[in-house]
């Protein structure tokens, strides 16, 4: 029985051009070995083996990059240009500010201080009451 996968998101969907690559990874392995291979054949005898293998491995990582890397569906160049916004043309200020211990607490022990001054304020108010009500008896 023939088989047909069907990819569950559409926009997940990459079309493959040659040796299961898509059109962009095929270009990017392209180019890398169009550059790389030529740097190593005559650049090995200049330089040397291991500066040329160090070299070509900087040069190809971008290069490899922009046909295979993807972050949150973006392409390389996109999540660069991201990156640089986020860093560089538009970096967060962001000002620590340290909160006391009991900054969470502080309603709960604002509503007991509250409390506790009109319970004061009311036994004042008994206390005075009190005393006029003996003034009054005393004067009669």
């Amino acid at each position: 029985m023939i088989e047909i996968k069907i990819p569950k998101e559409i926009r997940d969907y990459k079309e493959k051009f040659l040796f299961g690559l898509t059109i962009r990874q095929f270009v990017s392995l392209a180019v890398a070995l169009a550059i790389c291979v030529p740097l190593f054949i005559f650049g090995k005898d200049a330089l040397g083996e291991d500066l040329v293998s160090w070299l070509i491995i900087l040069i190809a990582a971008p290069i490899f990059a922009f046909g295979f890397f993807r972050y949150e569906g973006m392409p390389f160049e996109q999540f660069l240009l991201l990156l640089y916004r986020q860093k560089w043309a538009e970096p967060q200020k962001r000002k620590y500010v340290e909160l006391p211990i009991y900054w969470y607490c502080r309603e709960a022990i604002i509503e007991e201080k509250l409390a506790h001054q009109q319970e004061l304020i009311k036994r004042a108010e008994r206390k005075e009451g009190n005393r006029n009500a003996a003034k009054r008896k005393n004067q009669k």
